[in-house]
């Protein structure tokens, strides 16, 4: 993992609320999640959410998928084992 894209994931999994949401569209019984759901399930405005889905899509953590006039979203694997095992690298924790 290249060193911007190991601090864009960084910055991304800092902020609570960004790492909430991510942490609900992995735990959701779901494969993916729709935008709306997770509006319902953080206590901030709509273009907040937004926000932080487009961080976490930009980090490449999450991917976004358009059903029509939904949007759905679902966790991108690699980019999180990639970064873990980047960062264990990093602290040289085995």
């Amino acid at each position: 993992m290249d060193e911007r894209k190991f601090q864009k994931v960084a910055k991304a999994l800092a902020d609570p609320r960004r790492f909430g949401i991510l942490q609900t569209i992995a735990t959701s019984n779901a494969e993916k999640i729709c935008s709306g759901n997770i509006c319902d399930t953080v206590s901030v405005a709509q273009a907040t959410v937004s926000h932080h889905l487009k961080e976490l899509t930009e980090a490449d953590l999450i991917t976004p998928n358009s059903e029509g006039q939904f949007k759905f979203f679902s966790v991108n694997y690699h980019t999180i084992n990639e970064y873990v095992a980047e960062l264990k690298s990093r602290l040289q924790v085995e």
